[in-house]
């Protein structure tokens, strides 16, 4: 099933990642991301997530300053959107395994995994993909979970002076 939206969100009670999803068929439902998993998420997606403009000789310092521009750009032309509302009777699930591939297009296609269900497919080109990488990184900024995993240009929440 193809994932439409998604609203992410660090839950304290179960101490998870919470992605409530609506899918391309108008059904929604909640699929949990346990702190392993999550861990394991991050370095896969900002893997290969290249700074637009620069070819394979770029200096790290010039690598690091494209990244921090491209991570506010994305940052800047997010647009608020309604949150994703699951109907109670939806049984919640717990993804088990997230294939991450990249498509021709560059964008990033996830496969969830939960048992007994559908696989669920979300596909984010590099923008949307940056925007949903805030999004994890305040969920584990919320849950206190390691930050040594995200890059140093995903949280900078400013331009450096230099």
């Amino acid at each position: 099933m193809r994932i439409n939206t998604i609203t992410t969100d660090y839950d304290e009670q179960e101490d998870r990642i919470r992605l409530a999803v609506a899918y391309a068929d108008g059904k929604a439902r909640v699929l949990w991301l346990t702190r392993r998993l999550a861990e394991r998420l991050v370095p896969a997606l900002i893997q290969g997530l290249r700074a637009p403009h620069l070819d394979d000789e770029a200096q790290a310092t010039e690598v690091q300053a494209a990244q921090v521009y491209a991570q506010l750009e994305a940052r800047i032309s997010r647009k608020p959107a309604t949150p994703v509302v699951v109907d109670d009777t939806a049984a919640p699930a717990l993804v088990q395994k997230i294939q991450v591939k990249t498509a021709q297009n560059g964008a990033r296609v996830l496969v969830l995994t939960c048992p007994d269900a559908e696989p669920a497919e979300l596909v984010l080109r590099p923008g949307e993909l940056r925007q949903w990488l805030e999004m994890l990184n305040l969920a584990f900024r919320k849950g206190h979970w390691r930050e040594d995993i995200w890059p140093a240009w995903i949280q900078q929440r400013k331009p450096s002076k230099t």
